[in-house]
């Protein structure tokens, strides 16, 4: 995650911000393509008392132009990018998974913890892959953010997990 992410995301109080405001946008190589269902968030908590939990969230596409406008600095020829939000049901699924953390944050009698937010997504691919590297990069945005910031910029599926090449297991689209 770049620094200046990092510095955003810290000022976004995950415990009371709004949930129907989070965007996530993805941008992927045109040789790839999302699927219908194709993109997570995934949301672990880890409270002071060592318990840890992770929930998947389902992101739907953004209809809004708007919402992807806002990237078109990011493109380029061989680039696209695709803007998702979370359902009414995601939302109140969200908040559901927030409060309960809450209580269990409460009981404990501690304070702390932490949060990781990680964006999923699951890809098809238009043909072969070049050998080249195969650079995703996802942005989330909430309402204390003002706009988009990177989670995580030009991730190399071909090298982001030790001693296995991701973009090599992407499907071909069907």
């Amino acid at each position: 995650m770049p620094v200046t992410s990092m510095v955003k995301l810290a000022r976004v109080d995950f415990a009371n911000t709004d949930p129907a405001q989070f965007r996530a946008a993805v941008k992927l190589p045109r040789s790839l393509k999302l699927r219908a269902q194709g993109v997570a968030l995934r949301i672990g908590v880890k409270i002071s008392g060592g318990h840890e939990e992770f929930q998947d969230f389902m992101l739907r596409e953004v209809s809004d132009p708007g919402d992807v406008l806002v990237l078109n600095k990011e493109l380029d020829a061989n680039t696209h990018i695709f803007a998702y939000r979370l359902d009414p049901g995601e939302v109140d699924r969200l908040v559901a998974f927030r409060d309960a953390l809450k209580k269990k944050q409460e009981a404990s009698g501690r304070r702390g913890g932490s949060i990781t937010i990680s964006i999923r997504p699951d890809a098809c691919r238009r043909g072969d892959l070049p050998a080249s590297p195969v650079y995703v990069t996802t942005y989330v945005q909430t309402a204390e953010t003002g706009g988009y910031i990177p989670l995580a910029r030009d991730v190399d599926l071909r090298t982001a997990s030790p001693g296995r090449d991701a973009a090599a297991e992407i499907p071909p689209c069907g």
